[in-house]
């Protein structure tokens, strides 16, 4: 359905999050989707494979977990994402 609350809303910033549109203050982003965009950038491709994704995320200290299997503090990824974040801006 094309006139849907959720676009009205979508289109005058009330749901997207972006902090230039007037919505929320802060922009939710996925870990997933700052690789694929670094992906992007470094590579070229739309679809990267799993060696490309593994790379960037090693590249840019994306993983979750470390090298002996412990789980990463929120604020060691988030820290993390930031620096990857403003790299693709």
């Amino acid at each position: 359905m094309s006139g849907s609350y959720f676009d009205a809303e979508r289109h005058r910033g009330g749901i997207s999050g972006d902090p230039s549109s007037g919505g929320l203050g802060k922009k939710k982003v996925s870990r997933m989707w700052v690789i694929r965009e670094l992906c992007k950038k470094k590579y070229g491709t739309v679809r990267p494979t799993a060696i490309q994704l593994n790379t960037v995320i090693r590249d840019w200290n994306l993983n979750r977990y470390t090298i002996d299997g412990k789980k990463r503090s929120k604020e060691e990824i988030t820290k993390a994402m930031q620096i990857a974040y403003a790299s693709i801006k």
